[in-house]
């Protein structure tokens, strides 16, 4: 199991963001459960392309990936 934690920074934009794209919740949360599949420590499975998870930084305990999300039903290319 990942826990998701969200920088009260992050919290405040993606509320501002919910303002004009009402679907981020559901892209966060389908983003959640991807990662959980992706990241499963005993049953990983490569659900997210490789061209959109990038490794910014690890170390022997921890790694920081850069993933690419779209947001479904917000009429942005999947590049913005």
């Amino acid at each position: 199991m990942i826990e998701f934690l969200y920088h009260d920074g992050i919290k405040k934009e993606i509320a501002a963001l919910e303002r004009r794209f009402r679907t981020i919740r559901d892209g966060l949360t389908i983003f959640e459960r991807l990662c959980e599949k992706q990241f499963n420590p005993k049953n990983p499975q490569q659900v997210i392309g490789p061209a959109k998870l990038h490794r910014i930084k690890q170390s022997d305990l921890w790694t920081i990936w850069k993933i690419e999300l779209v947001l479904p039903n917000s009429g942005l290319r999947p590049n913005q």
